[in-house]
């Protein structure tokens, strides 16, 4: 097509670069999305795509600004106000509250009321904000949309909808995840696993199930076949932190220290301040014999949230290396926080493992 158009093909320009993303091809995504720009300028679709594929490289200042500029150009575009708003929410910067201008931005959306896609993610960043009721109402009225399409495509057969597809396809599967992820909260991992290979007979590209069965391998000790699993999840969702921060565990019981370290590292990234992660980066430091970085990480994560086990490993820690008066005050306030929270729970994960 190219050669017929001698390579002014706006179209073609850009069903390469539509395929090149879905490849993977990233670089080579951005110079055809370039490309079909250079022949439209004014066309804000080229904007949103390339503001997508900076997106999926991590570099969100320049997605924010192509997105900004598809925003401004055509203000009724809610992919644009989609992808300016997740771009937003994961950039490094302490300016600003990412999440609380995420907010504001999908709140000033036209297509705010229509749109299930912003909708969604406002509640989750309306959760993430501490502000419950409002995640609520999101989700109902996202419920309220998805079933009206449903309605609608009663009487209009020919105009179904991605969302109403979703609707028809999915309620089976969700609910298989549901039940497997309960039954895997409470331990009953084959029979989690079993409702897993259900719902992947109906949807196998779901980064949160392939999470879910890693998981279970994991805890039942075939870390190989885990990491399989994790990978996948990765590969579907990169810029989930659960994904990472299972991937750490994993390479962690698996005695690859610094791989575990890059994807916790990736995890904290994606989640700034979780003190589960340091406590896990501390165990990784720990293990590497990173001495000062350890101790460091135990600090922080138990200054952030006192957790009974990383308070115990912290204690393990400083008696290891002789520091017997700090492990003997982690210990006491690992006693102290164990018996404010009803006991300590044994909770598989790398920071129950023996150091």
């Amino acid at each position: 097509m190219l050669e017929q158009c001698s390579n002014q093909s706006e179209y073609a320009f850009y069903m390469r670069g539509m395929i090149a993303r879905a490849e993977g091809e990233l670089e080579d995504a951005l110079s055809w999305f370039n490309k079909a720009l250079a022949i439209s300028a004014n066309s804000t679709v080229y904007l949103v795509n390339i503001g997508r594929v900076y997106f999926l490289m991590g570099n969100h200042t320049l997605a924010v600004e192509y997105l900004e500029k598809a925003v401004k150009g055509n203000p009724n575009d809610s992919k644009a106000y989609y992808w300016l708003a997740r771009s937003i929410y994961h950039l490094d910067t302490d300016l600003f509250n990412t999440c609380e201008k995420a907010r504001d931005l999908l709140l000033q959306a036209p297509s705010l009321q229509t749109s299930v896609e912003l909708i969604v993610f406002l509640a989750k960043l309306m959760s993430e904000l501490g502000d419950t009721n409002a995640a609520i109402q999101a989700y109902e009225r996202a419920l309220q949309l998805l079933a009206m399409t449903l309605l609608i495509s009663r009487y209009y057969r020919s105009i179904l909808t991605y969302e109403t597809l979703l609707v028809i396809l999915f309620p089976k599967f969700k609910s298989i995840l549901a039940a497997g992820s309960i039954m895997q909260a409470h331990g009953d991992h084959d029979v989690a696993l079993n409702k897993y290979r259900v719902a992947a007979d109906a949807c196998d590209y779901n980064g949160c199930l392939w999470n879910n069965i890693g998981v279970c391998l994991f805890a039942k000790g075939r870390l190989a076949q885990a990491h399989s699993c994790l990978k996948k999840a990765s590969f579907i969702c990169p810029l989930d932190y659960k994904i990472n921060y299972n991937l750490g565990l994993v390479h962690q019981a698996m005695g690859l220290y610094c791989s575990a370290l890059h994807f916790l590292k990736a995890a904290s990234e994606l989640k700034k301040d979780d003190a589960q992660i340091i406590g896990a980066m501390a165990v990784v430091l720990s293990n590497m014999n990173d001495i000062n970085n350890a101790r460091r990480a135990y600090q922080k994560s138990i200054s952030m949230d006192p957790k009974a086990q990383v308070i115990l490993n912290y204690a393990i820690f400083e008696f290891r290396q002789k520091n017997r008066d700090v492990a003997r005050d982690a210990l006491t306030h690992f006693k102290t926080v164990s018996s404010n929270a009803g006991g300590c729970r044994k909770v598989s994960g790398v920071q129950n493992l023996k150091q």
